[in-house]
């Protein structure tokens, strides 16, 4: 069941690739359903508060992990979050810049896409001047410098700057150029931003409490 923000947004022209916690959301919330299951069929009665734990958190990671996904659509950028999804047409979109979410400056203000992130690590990374930065050891010991043995080892630099953010910075320059194709014309209506509950992990959000009541009880 699609909320009325993914209706207004158009058919899906370019989904953004899953985060690293969107894939351990998918394996650890596979993992619980696998242990859940299996303790229904093996022991029933002995497993039941087992079971339904199991149930209740792979509803969770689903919902705040999985659940996260930004697309671009033919009307414009699609922000599906955990609970709630975004609808954003192109024509409002200004200029958009990945942090530790997605951030859409818009005509109507700021939005944020969890499905889009980069961790605090890589924004040091970025941020810190070439050829710079330390490893510490305990106490302070064991201090390396990136100025000796990483300039040495360019492609290992390279690695690094690859992995900092090259895939988030063509996320932005895709949303930009996307949002540049359609630029509002002279004399068209107002598009409207769409925020709208999702059924789907509003459902899975109330399972995973029932289960989790059905098992301290």
């Amino acid at each position: 069941m699609d909320s009325a923000a993914v209706q207004a947004a158009g058919p899906v022209v370019e989904k953004f690739a899953a985060t690293g916690g969107r894939l351990l959301g998918v394996a650890f919330g596979g993992l619980l359903v696998v242990v859940g299951l299996y303790g229904i069929v093996t022991d029933p009665a002995g497993t039941r508060e087992i079971a339904l734990a199991s149930f209740a958190l792979a509803a969770l990671a689903a919902v705040t992990l999985v659940r996260p996904v930004v697309t671009a659509h033919g009307d414009g950028l699609l922000l599906r979050n955990m609970l709630r999804d975004t609808f954003l047409p192109w024509s409002i979109v200004e200029r958009c810049k990945v942090s530790q979410t997605l951030q859409v400056a818009t005509t109507e203000g700021q939005f944020h896409g969890l499905g889009v992130t980069r961790s605090a690590r890589s924004m040091m990374r970025s941020s810190r001047p070439e050829g710079t930065g330390s490893r510490l050891g305990f106490l302070g010991m064991g201090m390396r410098s990136y100025g000796d043995q990483d300039l040495a080892n360019p492609s290992r630099r390279a690695n690094e700057e690859v992995v900092g953010g090259s895939y988030t910075e063509y996320v932005e320059s895709r949303i930009a150029q996307l949002a540049a194709q359609h630029r509002p014309q002279h004399g068209d209506a107002p598009p409207r931003v769409v925020t709208a509950w999702a059924p789907v992990p509003v459902a899975g959000l109330v399972l995973a409490a029932a289960c989790t009541i059905l098992a301290v009880v």
